[in-house]
């Protein structure tokens, strides 16, 4: 232990005689850095053990989560330490006196401040994947199962004013959380691999019924789809809001949580934990997939519907934006074939407008998604709602009472049709839940 410290002593000297110190950390093909290569790095460089944490866990150096980034890093191990990405590389410029003996404690607390936030987020990710409900009982004719997976900026609990009539009616539930933000083919796989696994580990062999929302619909649909992957166990594909043919608005959801991000960094060490989760998660890579005309929907609404399986649709048409008050943006803008008060510049700058005014519009829209978007080439059964995107399922976010949930009547009906519950033989004992 003795020759250790006078090893670092030296070496730590020697470092003195520099202005900074330099630590390069690859990054991958994304831009991203890997936490644990980025705490490994740093602790070589300052000659500290320190533990290197287990979570995969990446963080954007480019794009909108770059600036987000830099800011946790900044907070987390000094404003003086700058970092920039040079190549394929993030290179962090440590100024040498902030790796002195006098410093150590305080780099190292810094560090461990970080491997503590990285392990934590590991433990916010055992949430994802597959998990079953109480009510769940594999290859149970007589409690059918229903898988619930959720859609961008959310999580499974956003069914939560839906889960309790579901597993009333007699049916088992699991639910699917997965990092939203990701880039959507590589949460398309992690899906099918989830699923396959799922089963094989419960033993589970009888088709199970989707109820998605919203994005949940592009990974229900890239398994579902999937020829080399589909293992013929699924009775019945319930889309609510799918957003089929894209949003233009997702990127809005990108934006606010680039925001709610940067406000946690700020609220200082208690919420930092909040910027390193959506950070980890990605930040717009989704949103990206999920724009119209990009080629993960192109290569996803060209593959054929799965025969044998019947596809429903649920969409709403309750968006915020009157009638009127779209005619006055379109006239403003020369939108309406009258002449445009700001004329053929604004016109051009209003690029996509039209589509947007579809999605937040009352009549096209439900506020996220337009109507026309839920549509699916092969799939009749299309039912419109007056109610908007999250009234569709009465996320708890924005009605803490469960009261009525107008799409369950339709949700019913058609699990009825696709997957029935057996009716209980006279006189036996209904089973418990």
């Amino acid at each position: 232990m003795g020759c250790d410290v006078v090893l670092i002593s030296l070496l730590l000297s020697l470092l003195s005689d520099r202005a900074t110190v330099e630590v390069k950390v690859p990054l991958n093909e994304r831009q991203e850095v890997g936490v644990a290569d980025l705490v490994d790095g740093l602790a070589r460089a300052s000659g500290i053990a320190m533990g290197r944490p287990k979570v995969v866990l990446r963080l954007p150096m480019a794009g909108l989560g770059g600036p987000l980034s830099k800011s946790l890093l900044a907070e987390t191990l000094g404003a003086d330490v700058n970092p920039s990405v040079e190549g394929r590389s993030l290179v962090l410029k440590v100024p040498s006196r902030r790796l002195s003996i006098e410093a150590r404690p305080d780099w190292t607390q810094r560090l461990g401040s970080l491997v503590e936030r990285a392990e934590r987020e590991a433990k916010r990710r055992d949430d994802y994947g597959l998990h079953a409900l109480k009510s769940y009982r594999p290859n149970d004719p007589g409690r059918p199962t229903v898988c619930l997976i959720h859609g961008l900026n959310s999580t499974s609990s956003v069914f939560w004013h839906m889960i309790r009539p579901i597993e009333d009616a007699g049916y088992g539930i699991v639910v699917y959380d997965f990092p939203y933000n990701r880039d959507l083919d590589e949460s398309s796989v992690t899906f099918r691999r989830d699923w396959a696994e799922f089963r094989r580990r419960t033993g589970d062999k009888r088709p199970w019924a989707i109820v998605s929302h919203s994005m949940g619909t592009l990974l229900a649909r890239s398994y579902l789809e999937d020829d080399a992957a589909y293992a013929n166990d699924v009775a019945s594909l319930i889309m609510i809001a799918p957003v089929n043919g894209g949003s233009n608005l997702s990127k809005a959801q990108t934006l606010l949580q680039v925001l709610q991000g940067l406000k946690a960094v700020n609220r200082g060490p208690s919420r930092r934990g909040d910027a390193l989760a959506h950070l980890g998660d990605g930040l717009g890579a989704a949103a990206e997939d999920m724009t119209p005309g990009s080629d993960f929907l192109k290569g996803l609404n060209a593959r054929k519907r799965r025969a044998g399986v019947p596809h429903h649709t649920l969409a709403g048409d309750g968006g915020f934006l009157s009638r009127l008050a779209r005619r006055q943006i379109e006239a403003q803008l020369g939108m309406s074939g009258r002449p445009a008060l700001l004329g053929g510049i604004a016109r051009l700058a209003a690029g996509n407008l039209a589509a947007q005014l579809d999605e937040v519009g009352d009549g096209t829209g439900d506020g996220a998604v337009s109507i026309e978007s839920t549509r699916l080439d092969g799939v009749d059964d299309h039912i419109v709602l007056h109610v908007n995107h999250l009234e569709l399922i009465r996320a708890p976010l924005l009605f803490p009472d469960p009261g009525p949930v107008v799409s369950m009547p339709y949700v019913f009906r058609w699990l009825a049709k696709d997957l029935p519950i057996p009716m209980p033989a006279p006189g036996s004992i209904p089973p418990k839940n």
